[in-house]
C-alpha cells in the first residue's frame, strides 16, 4: 500500500495543504508549530477516522471553519483509489466517508488503509494503566482480523446490559435468575477476545524478541505477558460461566462485572520489575519502537501487505545512529513518514531514496 499524495482543509492549522508523498520515505521537517504533527494526524484520521492525540473530532477542526476535509491517493498492486472524509464543525459524529466519491459504510472505510503509528502517546503502553494496553492489544488483532471489532463489539453491548441488569438486582428491581442468560451472553462474547489476545500476545512477544535480539539494545530482558481476568484462553464457555457464577455475590455488591476480557491486563517486566518503574524514559521509547516493528512483522506475515509508519518527533531521546539503523530496519517493509524540528538530522542519514517535506504554517514545499 502506498500513499501517493495527500489534500487536507482546514485540519488543525493546515488550511489548505496539498502534498505528494515519496513510495519509500517521506522526512517532514520545520520550526515547532508548524504543523508537522498535524500532517501525520491527517494521515492517520484519513486511514482510521480517528486522532491519535484527541477523541473529540471537533478539536481536528480549524478554528473558525464550519469544516474540515482530508483526501488521499492511494495505491496497492497497481490500482490507484481515493479516499476522502468530511467532517462538519456543527455535527462531529457525522462524518462524511467516500471511496473514490461514493459513500462508503466505516467498516469498509476503515479497512482500506492500514498504517502503524507512533508519538509519545504510544509511551502510555509501558507506562499507562490496563487499559491503555487492551486497546494496544486489540489495535494489533484488528489489523490483521477485522472481524475481531464485531466481537469485541459485541463483548461491550453484552458486558454493558449485564452491568445495567446487577444494580437493578442490587437495588431490588430485577430478580437474580435474570442474570443467568446473561451470564452466559457474556461467556460467549468474551471467549473470542481472550482466545484471540492470548494468540496475538503470544506471537508479539515472539516477534518482539527476535526484533530487540537484531538490535543488540540492551531492553533484551523485558518480559511481555498476557494476563487474562478470571477467563483462561482455550477454555471452554461453560468455565467462563462458573466463573461469572462464583463471583455473583461480590458481583452485586459491587454494581458491575469484575472478571473478564475489560479487566485484563498485559504486563511488562524488565528481570522480574515493572518496566515502567526500571527503564529510562529513552528505553521505553525504543521499546515501544520495537514493539511496533514486531507488529508490522505480524502483520506482514498474514497479509502479505506494506502498510505505512507513521513516527512522530523520533529523534527527542535518541541519537542519531540509533534513528538511522531503525529508519533502515524498516526501510522497504513499509511506507515511512517521519518528523523532526531539526533538518540537519535528516541530512546527515543515509536512508537511500527519500522526499523531504518542509511545513511553515501549515503550508509545504517538498524536495528529495
Amino acid at each position: 500500500m502506498i500513499l501517493h499524495s495527500l489534500e487536507a482543509r482546514n485540519f488543525r492549522n493546515l488550511a489548505e495543504t496539498r502534498v505528494s508523498f515519496h513510495p519509500d520515505a517521506n522526512l517532514i521537517v520545520g520550526d515547532n508549530g508548524q504543523g508537522k504533527t498535524n500532517l501525520l494526524e491527517a494521515i492517520y484520521f484519513l486511514a482510521t477516522t480517528r486522532s491519535f492525540r484527541t477523541a473529540r473530532t471537533s478539536n481536528l477542526i480549524r478554528i473558525g471553519a464550519p469544516s474540515m476535509f482530508v483526501r488521499g491517493t492511494i495505491e496497492q498492486d497497481g490500482l490507484r483509489r481515493e479516499l476522502s472524509i468530511g467532517v462538519e464543525a456543527a455535527s462531529e459524529r457525522r462524518r462524511d466517508l467516500r471511496l473514490n466519491e461514493e459513500k462508503v459504510p466505516v467498516h469498509r472505510y476503515a479497512s482500506i488503509l492500514h498504517l502503524f503509528a507512533y508519538s509519545a502517546a504510544r509511551l502510555e503502553i509501558i507506562r499507562g494503566g490496563p487499559e491503555e494496553r487492551r486497546r494496544f492489544l486489540d489495535r494489533g488483532i484488528a489489523t490483521i482480523q477485522p472481524a475481531y471489532l464485531s466481537e469485541l463489539t459485541r463483548y461491550g453491548r453484552a458486558l454493558q446490559q449485564r452491568n445495567a441488569l446487577l444494580q437493578k438486582v442490587s437495588s431490588g428491581e430485577a430478580s437474580k435468575s435474570l442474570i443467568d442468560p446473561w451470564d452466559q451472553e457474556l461467556a460467549t462474547a468474551a471467549m473470542p477476545v481472550v482466545n484471540a489476545r492470548a494468540k496475538y500476545a503470544s506471537s508479539l512477544a515472539a516477534e518482539f524478541e527476535r526484533v530487540v535480539a537484531a538490535h543488540h539494545y540492551h531492553v533484551n530482558g523485558i518480559q511481555m505477558t498476557y494476563q487474562p481476568s478470571g477467563f483462561e484462553p482455550g477454555g471452554d464457555v461453560q468455565a467462563a460461566v462458573s466463573e461469572l457464577q462464583r463471583n455473583r455475590t461480590r458481583e452485586l455488591a459491587a454494581g458491575f462485572t469484575l472478571v473478564g476480557p475489560h479487566r485484563d491486563t498485559l504486563a511488562f517486566e524488565h528481570d522480574g520489575r515493572n518496566a515502567a518503574d526500571v527503564l529510562s524514559s529513552g528505553e521505553i521509547k525504543m521499546t515501544v519502537l520495537f514493539l511496533k516493528f514486531a507488529k508490522i512483522s505480524i502483520y506482514r506475515s498474514v497479509l502479505h501487505a506494506r502498510p505505512l509508519l507513521l513516527l512522530d518527533d523520533i529523534d527527542a531521546e535518541l541519537d542519531l545512529s540509533i534513528m538511522e539503523r531503525l529508519l533502515r530496519y524498516v526501510a522497504g517493509s513499509v511506507q515511512i513518514f517521519t518528523t523532526s524540528a531539526k533538518p540537519t538530522v535528516f541530512n546527515e542519514m543515509h536512508l537511500g531514496e527519500h522526499a523531504k517535506i518542509l511545513l511553515r504554517a501549515g503550508g509545504t514545499m517538498a524536495s528529495t
